[in-house]
């Protein structure tokens, strides 16, 4: 992790990916998935396929392969530090993949404590967590696409707002719920068919979401997109049964690649990713028997995802921690290690074009998990370190 850590650290917070780029959104720890991706797409290795490849965040949790997923992407990241980019998404926080609590044997605590024993498996979590720490926030897609893990924040739709408000964000940065900014960023959702037509939005059309964060509006993109000169947005955090979703106007894509462990046993769902090829969009979704892949939009409430309630933030005696945040509770973990001062940032440039006409695609699925720890287990192991 400490080598992920010292490429991400150096790039901007606000990437610049030029075009031909595949864009893939949540994993969620689903190894199956990914390894669809990996022989359909890039089947012998990212180094060698054209293009460049892009990933909206969300890579463990819900699913059973954390650590697998997590071992994948970084390996990618330091074989292929200019093609192989990485954005920053919720679960990419303590507070949530550390909350053995809501996700159970799907947290990525839980799996690293599974296999590598009580104590080994916080310091690979916290090792881990610490490269999450330096990972970019956004990405530019031929200055044509704004990609994100959650939606566009409020603080950018405000007038005389520059997108340098990313760009000067702090690496490594380890709370991200402190700053009204990022946190939009990495939890907010779009609004509701019912919120866009009630009067339940503010004058910019921003409002409140299902899980309780940020929701914003078709004003709200149309806002974004000309203050900022971008024609569309990409995004993930958002489950969504045909793989892809499009909506407000065409102009929001939400990307999610991964199959599993977000719907009803008795709801069939597919993943998509996205490839963006000098002004146009096409969607890339694994194809299911006698089912019919559209790109109709699902929304948080519509799937389990509704009960992910947004971790509160730390009370003032965690502030300067290393330990999990919950709305539950407090586990505090043992004292490892500082993470080494990372190198100065400099920025990889891009180029381009932009994309603005979704187009359609076709080409099924799989997730479970191990045995979570419990508080005071965390809490011996915390009194063996300090002895």
């Amino acid at each position: 992790p400490q080598r992920g850590s010292r490429i991400c650290s150096r790039e901007p917070r606000l990437l610049e990916v030029p075009s031909p780029v595949y864009v893939l959104g949540d994993i969620h720890a689903n190894l199956y998935d990914l390894e669809f991706f990996r022989k359909t797409i890039w089947p012998a290795g990212p180094e060698v396929t054209a293009g460049d490849f892009l990933f909206l965040g969300d890579f463990v949790d819900r699913g059973k392969d954390s650590i697998a997923v997590v071992a994948y992407i970084m390996s990618m990241k330091i074989l292929n530090p200019d093609k192989w980019w990485m954005i920053r998404g919720n679960h990419e926080t303590r507070e949530v993949n550390g909350n053995v609590e809501h996700y159970g044997d799907g947290s990525f605590l839980a799996q690293s404590i599974s296999v590598f024993g009580e104590s080994d498996g916080y310091a690979v979590w916290e090792s881990v967590n610490q490269f999450f720490d330096t990972l970019p926030l956004a990405a530019a897609i031929d200055d044509t696409i704004f990609c994100v893990h959650g939606g566009i924040p409020r603080a950018l739709c405000r007038p005389g707002s520059s997108l340098d408000l990313i760009r000067q964000m702090p690496c490594p940065l380890r709370c991200v719920q402190a700053g009204e900014t990022v946190y939009d960023m990495l939890w907010s959702d779009p609004s509701s068919p019912e919120q866009e037509m009630g009067n339940q939005l503010d004058a910019s059309g921003f409002g409140q979401s299902a899980r309780g964060c940020t929701c914003f509006s078709e004003r709200s993109i149309a806002l974004f997109l000309e203050m900022h000169g971008f024609k569309h947005v990409f995004r993930g955090h958002e489950a969504q049964q045909s793989g892809i979703g499009v909506s407000k106007n065409s102009q929001l894509t939400t990307i999610f690649s991964t199959s599993k462990d977000h719907f009803s046993g008795d709801i069939t769902s597919t993943c998509g990713c996205v490839l963006v090829d000098h002004g146009t969009i096409h969607p890339i979704v694994r194809a299911l028997p006698a089912v019919h892949v559209g790109v109709k939009p699902t929304y948080a409430a519509q799937s389990i995802e509704a009960t992910e309630a947004p971790p509160l933030p730390p009370p003032p005696a965690y502030a300067g921690l290393t330990g999990i945040g919950s709305t539950q509770r407090q586990l505090q973990l043992p004292k490892l290690p500082p993470y080494r001062e990372p190198y100065e940032a400099s920025p990889h440039a891009g180029g381009g074009y932009g994309a603005e006409r979704p187009s359609h695609g076709s080409h099924g699925a799989h997730g479970a998990a191990p045995h979570p720890s419990s508080s005071s287990s965390a809490q011996q192991h915390q009194q063996q370190q300090q002895q």
